[in-house]
């Protein structure tokens, strides 16, 4: 850096001093190496004398101070990158480097859930894709394109994944009223019921006056709901009440009854009857990992045996004071008796069918009367 400002002062000197030269034979050549060899041949070279050379140029011929820690900043990172820096701008960029960060930028205002997962995947593949296709018909590099070409079917791999998870779930015709019945009102998507109907273990067929369970003699090993027809739940030959279709047959034993049990009731078919019956265990190691669920059945089971719980004593209340309401004569109408013809049937079954059949409404009776389009409230 010293030699050449001292070999700038010199030639402005030089300049000046040309016509002189000419005359005496001497001119800025030899100036000029008499001065470089002066400052060569220095004995005690030091900063000092570094600084007093500098001070001894003219003023029109010094630069600006260098600036050490930057430029060796500059220079550092430039030989690690193996790229030199940046003196001005480049041109734009092509079409394709746009474009694919558009479709970057865009990715990052998914929003959550599985729709945006599906949306951040896709706008990152169309990214990646474009990246690829500047990276081979732009810039000529095989290492972008491949990189890119790499994201381009991890991402794919993931649409799929998703789409497939968000696949419209559908249910048979007796299943569908079930769900939109019992489960729908409490936020349970069509994805965590088909995770229960993965327990079912089949729909039975009952015709009239077969019996599905008989006390002390059939184990609690399901969970039973009637999906059309009606049933009679007695004990000791005596009527407890009837199971109309969305109604569980035992209801009572899921709570604190293990599978090895009987059943303390017998239910008979009043009518042609189906049942959609679940593998009990089965069904119970399925929902205990998901707490949601769980609390789902608890609840829709719980409702269940309270409902019976109310018909019973409805009916006791009934046999005690022999006065049945909304019997034939209020009614004001005949209408013929449906009796479950079974030997030793007591009065009880054919009062109880007698007064829960009459009513228009069947399931008017329920609960206190009670609608049926209660208010659910979810878990």
């Amino acid at each position: 850096m010293a030699y050449d400002r001292i070999f700038a002062a010199n030639f402005a000197e030089g300049n000046a001093a040309s016509e002189v030269g000419a005359v005496s034979g001497s001119g800025p050549a030899t100036n000029l190496m008499e001065n470089i060899s002066s400052a060569l041949t220095s004995t005690s070279p030091s900063p000092s004398m570094a600084v007093s050379q500098f001070e001894k140029l003219p003023s029109s011929t010094t630069d600006p101070p260098f600036d050490w820690a930057n430029n060796f900043n500059v220079s550092y990172f430039a030989s690690l990158f193996g790229n030199p820096a940046c003196s001005q701008w480049g041109s734009v960029n092509h079409m394709y480097f746009q474009l694919a960060n558009t479709f970057f930028f865009l990715s990052y205002l998914a929003p959550s859930g599985l729709y945006g997962m599906v949306y951040l995947r896709s706008t990152h593949l169309i990214g990646c894709a474009l990246f690829a296709l500047w990276g081979w018909s732009v810039i000529c590099s095989f290492d972008a394109f491949l990189w890119n070409v790499n994201f381009v079917v991890i991402n794919f791999i993931h649409i799929c994944i998703l789409l497939y998870r968000l696949r419209p779930v559908k249910f048979t015709k007796e299943v569908e009223e079930v769900y939109v019945a019992l489960f729908q009102p409490l936020k349970v998507s069509r994805h965590q019921f088909k995770k229960v109907l993965s327990c079912m273990k089949m729909i039975r067929q009952l015709k009239y006056q077969e019996v599905y369970a008989q006390e002390k003699v059939t184990k609690v090993d399901s969970l039973s709901l009637v999906l059309s027809g009606k049933l009679v739940v007695s004990q000791n030959f005596r009527a407890l009440h009837i199971v109309f279709p969305h109604q569980f047959l035992d209801s009572p034993e899921w709570f604190g009854v293990s599978t090895d049990e009987y059943f303390q009731v017998s239910v008979t078919a009043m009518e042609d009857s189906r049942i959609l019956l679940w593998h009990r265990d089965k069904l119970k190691l399925t929902i205990i990992t998901d707490s949601f669920l769980q609390a789902v059945f608890d609840h829709i089971l719980g409702r269940d045996v309270v409902k019976k719980l109310m018909q019973v004593n409805e009916t006791m209340a009934a046999s005690v004071n022999g006065h049945l309401p909304n019997s034939l004569e209020e009614a004001g109408e005949e209408k013929p008796m449906l009796i479950v013809k079974k030997s030793g049937d007591g009065p009880g079954i054919t009062a109880l069918i007698n007064r829960q059949l009459q009513a228009t409404d069947p399931n008017a009776w329920r609960l206190g009367r009670i609608e049926e389009t209660d208010h659910e409230t979810p878990v």
